[in-house]
């Protein structure tokens, strides 16, 4: 009877031990090994002969040491994007706009770059000037904004993605104010003809904070020269916003999207307004929901070298 009540506590413990191990490997499999069967592929997209390819860079300096100089009481010193934004992608344009006094010509660089979480965006806009329709008790801002079409499918649909740098410049020596705002391009209204792009604090449901997908920013406003000049960093993903915001990269992920720039002045309080030229074509007011003819941009989080 010993014999056998011996035996049945080594199997009890054979069988307590078996359950324990198996529960490790059943918890092992439903945390690390189902998810990769259930989630959908890496999206690896070929990249066309023309595209646009973003370099893997870093700002150097870093912005949050460039934002450092903001606190200098004696002003910052020169900033300059091209040697903080060495080996970027440089695309070089002149953006022509109309204003009250009549055309401003606006020789430009944007300079693009990016690291795994973050696509850098820095611009350089000479002769840019004062907003025209500043008034003795208001200053309106100048700004540049990126489109993308995340699905790169010619047509825009929601959600896709942009982002924005809003700069109020004073008439002063250097000014920095940046704010940045995350574009929503909203469905094409079939019976109005029209689309158009609203920002993310403005769409209600869900409720987004405005400029959530810009991590961070730097502006400078020259008043000699007239000449504006910031970099901003994009976030790549930001899951929270995944139901408006369709730039959701993962790494090893790489995407090819179709891009558009626009530069122009705000007006009455707007971030828009008639004032605004774009590259290679302006797509203010926005009538068309066809990205078919826009270039293309690729990012590539799979190719550290790229």
């Amino acid at each position: 009877m010993e014999n056998n009540a011996s035996k049945h506590r080594v199997i009890s413990k054979r069988i307590i031990v078996f359950s324990i191990l198996f529960l490790i490997l059943a918890t092992s499999l439903f945390y690390f090994v189902l998810p990769k069967f259930l989630s959908p592929p890496l999206r690896i997209d070929p990249v066309p002969s023309g595209t646009y390819v973003v370099p893997w860079m870093q700002p150097n300096p870093s912005i949050s040491v460039l934002k450092t100089y903001q606190s200098n009481p004696y002003g910052p010193p020169p900033f300059n994007v091209d040697s903080v934004m060495a080996n970027s992608l440089k695309l070089n344009m002149t953006f022509n706009i109309t204003v009250s006094s009549g055309p401003r010509v606006i020789p430009s660089t944007v300079y693009l770059g990016h690291d795994e979480d973050y696509l850098y965006v820095g611009g350089e806009f000479r002769g840019m000037g004062l907003n025209p329709n500043n008034d003795p008790n208001t200053t309106l801002a100048n700004y540049m904004s990126i489109f993308l079409d995340v699905d790169d499918n010619g047509t825009l649909s929601f959600p896709e993605a942009g982002s924005q740098i809003v700069v109020l410049v004073y008439n002063d020596t250097w000014t920095t104010n940046g704010l940045y705002e995350d574009l929503l391009w909203t469905d094409y209204n079939k019976v109005l003809q029209r689309a158009s792009w609203v920002r993310a604090e403005d769409y209600t449901f869900p409720k987004a904070p405005a400029g959530i997908t810009l991590a961070s920013g730097f502006a400078e406003y020259d008043n000699p020269t007239g000449t504006l000049t910031f970099i901003i960093a994009r976030c790549l993903r930001y899951p929270v916003m995944d139901k408006i915001n369709a730039l959701q990269m993962q790494p090893g992920e790489r995407w090819v999207m179709g891009f558009v720039l626009e530069l122009g002045f705000g007006s009455d309080g707007e971030s828009m307004s008639n004032n605004v030229d774009g590259w290679p074509r302006t797509i203010y007011p926005f009538l068309s929901s066809d990205s078919s003819w826009w270039p293309k941009l690729a990012i590539d989080l799979s190719n550290s070298t790229a």
